[in-house]
């Protein structure tokens, strides 16, 4: 578990995977740069998912929550790690769209950045965004990730070809939240 003033970062558990967080995935706003958007997400899809990722050590997935009620607002995800490497990737998601622009992001991206480096002593973290995504590029920029490259017409959205920016952070240029 990892907490911040205003969030609370566990393991997802069954009871996490209901209606809320399948309306999340099948929500265009939500899922616009998300890979599961190609396919209408079922609960039982979830399930399996989560069934077969769940105890991966090198994928550690948690759900984002608000510490003052609890709430489950997103996801994010280190890895996979590559340990020999010693780095991994991160990814999130803000699915209640009434917590958009509030700085969770950043703030889940910071509490997981801190516990990689100190706690698993990774050496690297890596981000992939969509470009357009805006929101995200700025949260992990306000968290010391920079622009490593542009992957050009690298994936699709809406029927066209968009550029992935990849963002990363060496634990050499990492200053911890404070």
């Amino acid at each position: 578990m990892l907490q911040s003033s205003r969030l609370l970062l566990c393991a997802l558990q069954p009871g996490d995977l209901n209606a809320t967080y399948l309306g999340w995935l099948n929500d265009p706003a939500v899922n616009r740069y998300l890979e599961t958007r190609f396919l209408p997400q079922t609960l039982e899809a979830l399930q399996a998912y989560w069934q077969a990722h769940r105890d991966d050590p090198a994928s550690p997935w948690f759900a984002i929550c608000l510490s003052g009620d609890g709430r489950h607002i997103g996801n994010i995800k280190l890895g996979p790690i590559h340990w020999l490497h010693r780095r991994a990737d991160l990814s999130l998601f803000i699915g209640d769209r009434s917590c958009w622009g509030q700085g969770y992001a950043s703030e889940a991206i910071a509490l997981v950045r801190d516990w990689a480096f100190r706690e698993l002593d990774l050496q690297k973290l890596n981000a992939g965004i969509y470009a357009g995504n805006i929101g995200s590029r700025r949260a992990f920029e306000k968290c010391g990730f920079e622009l490593e490259g542009t992957l050009r017409q690298e994936v699709v959205s809406a029927g066209e070809r968009l550029d992935v920016w990849r963002l990363g952070l060496p634990r050499s240029h990492w200053s911890p939240a404070p």
